[in-house]
């Protein structure tokens, strides 16, 4: 949340820049992006957690 309210670049900016200025494409873009990039690490993380649970075995 911190990143959203003093940030200069990035998505957080993206999304506060685009409420600021009522874009609510700029918004809703910044927002799919953050969305993809947790899936995407959510994915990455069940990798790893299941590997690990299957060398342990």
């Amino acid at each position: 949340m911190g990143e959203l309210l003093v940030s200069k670049t990035g998505i957080g900016y993206l999304i506060m820049y685009g409420s600021q200025v009522f874009n609510i494409d700029l918004v809703i873009t910044g927002v799919f992006i953050l969305g993809i990039i947790s899936y995407l690490m959510y994915l990455v993380i069940d990798k790893i957690e299941m590997y690990i649970k299957n060398k342990r075995n």
